[in-house]
């Protein structure tokens, strides 16, 4: 009798968990967004069968980056130029219209996170933007995208090179050129070497816990513990960052505050010296292949940046 109830109980269980899975994936967050897409699609078209089209998960995956990306489940008029003046996320990826740059970037060959990074194979907004606990790496979107420029075009952090696309990197390497960081820092990308202050010629590469476990984030203002805020903050003032601890009852425990100078900075300042330092790439933790460099005779005239 036992036997028959357990086994009943088990049943039961095992229908209710197969009915949730069901309503979860009938009634899932992507679906709403991809139906609204077709029926926009609809309008535009003037083909009113286009809204019936069938409701799938899209996934973008190259065996050469060995990654998946699942954004355009939602995202599915990124490659659309009648879509440009849609609102998120349906809009048209900026700079694909009349062959702008990112028409250049193929999305069937790149996927969308090697450049915005976060977590391709999710297909929930909780889940894909904001900050996401656990990531090896959070979403970069806005002026932070801009980070992920270098991972391919290393003449990017050439003094004589400038790339009106990347203004706001352009805008920070300028600044760190101009506020003599690498006097302190080894930038492998300017060809410094001193080892007053910590390397960070693969800041960028870091993934959010290794970063996190040599940095404090106790005395940063804001509730996201990520590496771009810590960096933004820390170059807004540096001693309230990192004030160290030279009173401590311990003499081992006693360190000294942060030599880094306080220039100083606007927002927008701060905002470009962080992608800086964020664009900062170790090319073997990247693992970009030779063949998504760009596309010029000769690569020799900036392997050095690397």
């Amino acid at each position: 009798m036992v036997k028959h109830i357990v086994f009943g109980a088990s049943s039961f269980l095992v229908v209710v968990q197969l009915a949730l899975f069901v309503y979860n994936f009938e009634t899932a967050e992507w679906k709403t967004y991809q139906s609204a897409y077709y029926q926009k699609l609809a309008q535009v078209t003037g083909d009113p069968e286009i809204a019936k089209t069938s409701l799938n998960v899209t996934q973008i995956w190259d065996k050469t980056l060995d990654r998946a990306d699942r954004c355009t489940t939602c995202h599915a008029g990124v490659n659309n130029p009648a879509f440009e003046d849609e609102a998120q996320p349906y809009k048209t990826h900026p700079h694909f219209k009349n062959d702008g740059f990112i028409s250049k970037h193929p999305f069937e060959k790149f996927g969308c996170t090697i450049c915005h990074e976060g977590n391709g194979r999710a297909v929930t907004v909780s889940k894909t933007h904001g900050v996401v606990k656990h990531l090896d790496r959070q979403l970069l979107s806005g002026p932070y995208v801009q980070a992920a420029c270098t991972k391919c075009h290393y003449e990017l952090f050439s003094r004589d090179v400038y790339w009106p696309e990347a203004d706001v990197l352009m805008k920070g390497k300028q600044l760190a050129y101009e506020l003599g960081c690498g006097a302190c820092h080894a930038i492998r990308q300017f060809g410094t070497t001193p080892t007053v202050a910590p390397e960070i010629s693969n800041l960028g590469s870091k993934t959010e816990l290794a970063f996190s476990l040599v940095h404090d984030y106790s005395h940063i203002e804001s509730e996201d513990h990520v590496t771009r805020v810590w960096e933004w903050e820390h170059f807004k003032d540096p001693i309230k960052i990192v004030p160290g601890n030279p009173d401590a009852l311990d003499p081992k425990d006693r360190t000294p505050p942060t030599i880094m100078p306080n220039w100083d900075l606007t927002d927008d300042e701060a905002t470009a010296l962080t992608v800086f330092v964020l664009s900062l790439r170790d090319p073997q933790v990247e693992n970009i292949p030779r063949a998504f460099l760009p596309k010029v005779p000769s690569h020799e005239g900036f392997l050095q940046y690397r």
